[in-house]
């Protein structure tokens, strides 16, 4: 008798030791599409989330410019105000001056006086 022997259309007789090989192979086959799907569910997920992480990255970078584009007003803002007080601080001093000189051009004039009234 052989390994195979066909005893009506739906019967084959197959040896134990290959019914058990296919088995293991198609249990392991089985187990393989398992790990295959779920190895594409986790590549869709991580293009998601470095999708997310990129759109993050953008709108981190689009707030970094526009806080380095703020820094640069308020520096010139500084910038023109610290020529604003130097200018203050000349107008003070010629201030100072002119006061001094009109202090003593008042003080000549009322000796001036006291010596003509004399």
């Amino acid at each position: 008798m052989s390994s195979q022997t066909l005893l009506n259309d739906s019967i084959c007789c197959v040896p134990c030791n290959t019914l058990r090989k296919a088995l293991i192979v198609k249990t392991e086959r089985d187990y393989l599409k398992e790990q295959i799907k779920i190895t594409r569910d986790s590549v869709s997920i991580f293009s998601r989330i470095t999708l997310n992480q990129d759109s993050i990255i953008k709108v981190k970078n689009t707030s970094i410019s526009l806080y380095k584009k703020n820094e640069f007003n308020y520096l010139q803002l500084i910038d023109n105000k610290d020529e604003e007080i130097n200018l203050y601080k000349k107008d003070i001093k010629r201030h100072k001056q002119s006061k001094l000189v009109s202090y003593i051009v008042g003080g000549t004039c009322i000796l001036l006086s006291i010596l003509i009234v004399l």
